[in-house]
């Protein structure tokens, strides 16, 4: 395969990355707004659970087609561009957070006190982590219409 064709499979990569990534991160941050009681605190932390693999398996297309087609590009880097790769690794940092810290206590603690506090940490990281796909998605579409 030549560099064209490897070229065209990392856009392809990246499109579906970026919906896959900011559609299940969305869709997270929607299910885990406004929960109330224990049992849609139960069930709808099970959906986010359950959009998390779709969210990372996007992520992880963003991260790969990204470095492919960074390093197949010629181009000058510059601030926007920092700052993409660098709300991308805050969008990594959160995730890690969030799936691996604060999922197991938000079930563990279902209808204990210290509920709240997790929850309102998770809802605090999973802003972050939209604002940070939007604005990614904004300097994307920023630097598409630049070229």
């Amino acid at each position: 395969m030549d560099i064209a064709g490897i070229l065209h499979i990392a856009n392809i990569l990246h499109i579906l990355g970026t919906i896959l990534g900011f559609g299940g991160a969305i869709a997270s941050a929607v299910v885990m707004l406004r929960l109330r009681t224990d049992e849609q605190r139960l069930h709808r932390g099970r959906i986010a659970r359950r959009i998390s693999p779709v969210t990372w398996l996007g992520y992880g297309f963003l991260v790969v087609s990204g470095i492919v087609l960074t390093l197949n590009f010629e181009f000058q880097y510059t601030i926007l561009f920092g700052v993409k790769h660098l709300l991308t690794a805050v969008l990594l940092v959160d995730a890690l957070f969030i799936h691996f810290r604060y999922f197991p206590r938000y079930f563990r603690q279902i209808g204990t006190p210290e509920f709240g506090k997790t929850y309102a940490t998770m809802r605090n990281i999973g802003a972050l982590s939209v604002t940070c796909w939007i604005v990614i998605l904004i300097i994307s579409l920023h630097t598409m219409a630049a070229d």
